[in-house]
């Protein structure tokens, strides 16, 4: 039912998706994000409204892929305020970021921290001739269109109702202090986004010292056991989570506490990081 909005080269540099259905009236919307990795966006959908939870890098035409699904009307909700995760909430009329991130998402949908990322990369530079592929270059300007009025407050909104189906958030500052998770609770599942998937990147200049993250963690643990919550998905990997791999990052942290110069030191577009592996997990994070 669904295809490739068009066929992705490295050569080329094309913006590319794929649409899958995760379960009932469910989906997740995959933007290839060619050159800066691919992002995971997911769709619920109500007998009233649909529930779009992220918005990738503003890439894609999201309501044209979403009328292909439902004629719903969409309402937005990013799980922060990152580049890769919030720039496509532009495209609706209805979008939502905690406060908390309102700073974060300025800088991250600016010009000069796109053209930044362009250049320097997430977390290694582009080759040269990527650089100056001119289908590349044209991505990067669409990525800087103007993204006129931040998303509302996600802060005073207690439940989605979406008809027969409704949707809570909790707040989980770590990654960013505006980090959030959205739980369907009619299907007991989770969508946390970058908050505590393996590879977590705790060293940004918004996220939480280990000691604060670990805490975090540990009341999401005791919050999915209490909910029954018995599948959990991230921002960039396919696969179904669980509470078990919630207790591998949690160890993780703990070992990056015990053994502050533990680790491979490496450079990024937000400064140096520390990669941590234990406990069957792993973290990119500061000392």
């Amino acid at each position: 039912m669904w295809q490739k909005e068009e066929r992705v080269t490295m050569k080329e540099y094309k913006t590319g998706y794929s649409v899958q259905e995760l379960y009932s009236d469910t989906y997740v919307i995959i933007d290839k994000g060619v050159g800066q990795g691919s992002v995971r966006m997911y769709l619920l959908v109500g007998s009233k409204k649909a529930l779009l939870i992220d918005s990738g890098h503003g890439l894609l035409n999201l309501k044209e892929i979403i009328a292909t699904i439902t004629d719903k009307e969409v309402v937005c909700v990013c799980t922060h305020g990152h580049v890769d995760h919030a720039l496509g909430a532009r495209q609706f009329d209805t979008s939502y970021l905690h406060s908390k991130d309102f700073d974060v998402f300025k800088i991250h949908s600016s010009d000069g921290f796109i053209d930044d990322m362009a250049i320097k990369g997430l977390m290694m530079a582009p080759m040269k001739r990527t650089r100056e592929n001119p289908n590349y270059l044209a991505r990067v300007e669409k990525m800087k269109e103007p993204h006129y009025l931040l998303p509302q407050a996600l802060d005073d909104i207690e439940v989605f109702d979406l008809g027969g189906r409704t949707v809570t958030w909790r707040a989980t500052p770590g990654h960013t202090q505006g980090s959030v998770i959205l739980v369907d609770e009619n299907n007991h599942v989770a969508f946390d986004s970058d908050t505590a998937a393996p590879g977590a990147w705790l060293f940004l200049p918004e996220s939480s010292p280990l000691e604060d993250y670990k805490k975090v963690l540990e009341d999401y643990l005791v919050f999915i056991q209490e909910q029954g919550i018995t599948h959990r998905y991230a921002g960039h990997t396919g696969k179904a989570l669980s509470a078990r791999n919630l207790q591998q990052l949690i160890s993780c942290v703990d070992t990056a506490m015990a053994k502050r110069e533990k680790g491979i030191k490496v450079k990024t577009l937000f400064g140096a990081a520390r990669i941590v592996f234990a406990g069957g997990s792993l973290l990119f994070c500061g000392r």
